[in-house]
């Protein structure tokens, strides 16, 4: 099955360090990143078992239409992945504090799923 990510980062030099990590652990995988959920278009309608959804807790914690998004993202199974926090949500996620590492990423994208794909080099 082929992964999907999703990431919802204003800040575009975390997104370059979050798709580059992906790439080089799921080079099958599906990307889709933006500032805002505007940014991210219908890949939101396409959310189950296969998508990481990766998004900034502040954000989510101040849109409303965003955390209705995600809540319904994380309803059809969807793994949650919050930077920042702790917040509290209605939905189960998964916090990553900041600053985080690589190897923190990767844990968090690697948990109960599929290992990464054959031949990608170890985090760093």
């Amino acid at each position: 099955m082929t992964e999907n990510f999703i990431i919802i980062e204003p800040d575009p030099i975390v997104v370059m360090d979050i798709e580059g990590l992906l790439t080089a652990q799921f080079p099958r995988a599906r990307i889709t990143a933006g500032a805002s959920l505007a940014d991210i278009g219908p890949a939101i309608h396409s959310c189950g078992p296969e998508t990481t959804f990766v998004v900034k807790g502040s954000i989510v914690a101040d849109d409303d239409d965003l955390r209705r998004v995600v809540r319904e993202a994380a309803m059809r199974t969807a793994r949650i992945v919050v930077i920042g926090g702790p917040f509290e949500f209605d939905f189960a996620a998964t916090f990553i504090e900041l600053p985080f590492s690589s190897d923190m990423m990767l844990a968090v994208m690697t948990q109960d799923k599929a290992e990464p794909d054959a031949g990608a080099p170890p985090a760093s």
